[in-house]
């Protein structure tokens, strides 16, 4: 229990808001107080697929990270997470978000190796979210949660990411050292054949018309300062999305562009 409350200072567990075909209205799971009424304001801001977007450019999960003060309950933290196009039972379209809050050192670390490792917590996660969003009238709650925490624990930080960034001062909000940088990033990183296998396992197999699977992206992002841009002292937003491999297919500033196809593609 220590050290899962430890750990939530750094980054959150996962919640889940929005809409699935499965159910007759929201659902939610692990959200704080008042969160879901400050996400409103920034959906209503968005166009949707569906309601002048381009369906098939949303149809991929897309990864985010929000800057502090993006969103009103977030004030000093990072919110990152994974958002799709949804509706519920009855063909009311609203976003499904599962979402972190994060100090801005385990940003940091998480996306300092990300042109390494792409394939990190939230490329998984954008794919249990594809694979339990395209069930249409099939999609259940619970088993989404039982997915989405499935794979956090093998990505949430360990014992010994806990005490480095303790020490590290983890819990200030200065930058990191350059010693600090050295060492070892967001725990210990699990295998893409293991994390695959579990998503095989609680999810299902992938579905045959996913349309991750006939895309061919590249291996970084198109901003030549990230993740670096994310410390800026008024960093921007981030989205993007990626293949079936990781490879990155889309990305771009605002959601509106990437949905609407006006945004970066390699």
């Amino acid at each position: 229990m220590l050290r899962a409350l430890i750990a939530s200072r750094l980054v959150t567990p996962p919640a889940i808001w929005g809409k699935l075909p499965g159910h007759a209205d929201f659902v939610r799971s692990g959200m704080r107080h008042d969160e879901s009424e400050g996400w409103r304001p920034w959906l209503a801001q968005l166009r949707v697929a569906g309601e002048g977007g381009q369906p098939e450019r949303a149809a991929i999960p897309t990864a985010f990270v929000l800057p502090p003060g993006a969103l009103a309950f977030a004030s000093r933290r990072f919110v990152l997470g994974v958002i799709t196009p949804s509706a519920d039972r009855v063909g009311r379209h609203h976003p499904l978000l599962v979402y972190h809050l994060a100090h801005p050192r385990w940003v940091e670390r998480h996306f300092a190796a990300h042109a390494q490792r792409p394939r990190d917590w939230l490329f998984w996660l954008a794919r249990a979210v594809a694979r339990h969003a395209g069930r249409q009238g099939t999609a259940d709650m619970h088993m989404l949660q039982r997915t989405v925490w499935g794979l956090w624990r093998l990505h949430e930080p360990g014992l010994t990411d806990i005490w480095d960034r303790r020490r590290a001062g983890a819990l200030s909000t200065g930058p990191a050292s350059a010693g600090d940088r050295a060492r070892p990033k967001a725990g210990t990183p699990s295998s893409p054949d293991r994390v695959q296998s579990l998503l095989d396992k609680l999810a299902g197999p992938a579905p045959a018309n996913d349309p991750a699977a006939g895309l061919h992206g590249v291996r970084h992002l198109p901003w030549a300062d990230w993740p670096q841009r994310l410390q800026r002292s008024r960093p921007d937003s981030a989205f993007w999305q990626q293949d079936a491999a990781g490879g990155f297919v889309n990305a771009a500033n605002r959601l509106q562009q990437l949905w609407s196809g006006t945004s970066w593609a390699p």
